[in-house]
């Protein structure tokens, strides 16, 4: 039989443990990159749980079809549906009355939609898990006039793949999704959108 040092033996279960440690961490590495891999199958905005995107609008040119709702009008009278849009351009904008950035953008928005409402172009906000008294009274505040949906839930904002607020997007006549802007949103980076979309350019 052969006896070892106790020293050598000591390095010896060290090295065992550290070696143990590293194929754990490397394991834990591997699940969290299939975890992330499965989130993002659907495109690189699908991520678990929604933040507030205080930065200038991000545009991203979208070409799939806006997913259908129905929900209940934020002021009470009765339901609205995407599908009553059908064949005119939308902006579609997501926001609550807690989120800074939409505050920020609020004004922008309804200017936008004074301008453009004559040429055709339809305005819809959508609620995002809001208290419906402090959504009514945001409206007020910024002098709203374009109508809401009022999602509670937040179910829809993962619909459309979201991962901040707010987002807005731009729906062309036929239903696709063709602008999508994360963050804060002005009144020329939206107009140059629909004025594209209005022109034909964005096909």
């Amino acid at each position: 039989m052969i006896y070892y040092p106790r020293s050598e033996m000591q390095g010896a279960s060290r090295s065992r443990t550290v070696g143990g440690l590293l194929g754990v961490a490397a394991l834990a590495a591997v699940v969290v990159t299939l975890a992330l891999v499965q989130l993002r199958t659907r495109g690189t905005d699908v991520v678990p749980g929604i933040s507030i995107a205080d930065h200038r609008a991000q545009a991203r040119i979208e070409d799939r079809p806006a997913p259908a709702f129905t929900l209940p009008a934020l002021d009470g009278s009765g339901t609205i549906s995407l599908a009553g849009f059908r064949g005119e351009v939308v902006v579609l904008n997501f926001w609550a009355s807690w989120c800074g950035p939409c505050r920020a953008e609020a004004p922008h928005l309804q200017a936008t939609w004074e301008e453009y409402r004559s040429r055709g172009v339809r305005f819809l906000g959508v609620n995002y898990r809001d208290d419906r008294a402090a959504a009514r009274a945001y409206e007020d505040e910024f002098g709203i006039t374009y109508p809401s949906v009022f999602d509670p839930s937040g179910q829809l904002a993962f619909s459309y793949e979201l991962i901040g607020l707010p987002t807005t997007f731009v729906i062309a006549p036929d239903g696709r999704l063709v602008y999508k802007f994360t963050g804060k949103i002005d009144r020329a980076i939206l107009a140059r959108a629909l004025d594209d979309v209005l022109s034909g350019e964005v096909a």
